[in-house]
């Protein structure tokens, strides 16, 4: 039992979640995140104004919704494979985009094209993006 004066006194239960607590706020104050939602926190009404006055927070709130509804469609057995997948082809799509200047891409013919696939990383491409356009094709048709 801890005392906390005036005759109140913690059980193990509670004084364990209460050191858990202050762990979580040490650990949030070190890394900021405290420190934005205090500010958070002090100017929500003028943060409220900005969203509703910004029409892309509503349009990815209608994205997300419907990501949420179609995901609610999936077989709760893809689930575990979605956000792998989600997170690695995210990750090379966000590394590819790091990696590549739009402004240095160069114009390319169909001589160019037969060149670019004895690339071993042009054929992987390729062969990722036939297996999502065949999966893609029989989820549509069964829809």
């Amino acid at each position: 039992m801890v005392g906390m004066g005036e005759g109140k006194v913690l059980g193990e239960v509670e004084a364990a979640a209460l050191k858990e607590l202050v762990d979580v706020a040490v650990e949030l104050k070190k890394s900021g995140v405290l420190g934005m939602l205090k500010e958070i926190a002090s100017s929500a009404d003028s943060l409220m104004e900005g969203i509703e006055a910004d029409t892309s927070f509503m349009r990815l709130g209608l994205l997300l919704g419907a990501l949420l509804e179609a995901s609610r469609r999936l077989d709760a057995g893809k689930t575990a494979g979605l956000k792998m997948n989600t997170e690695d082809a995210a990750y090379c799509l966000l590394d590819t985009l790091a990696s590549t200047k739009p402004g240095e891409a160069k114009e390319a013919g169909l001589v160019d094209l037969l060149k670019a696939l004895g690339d071993p990383d042009v054929k992987r491409g390729l062969g990722y993006l036939l297996a999502v356009a065949k999966n893609l094709g029989a989820c549509l048709g069964r829809l």
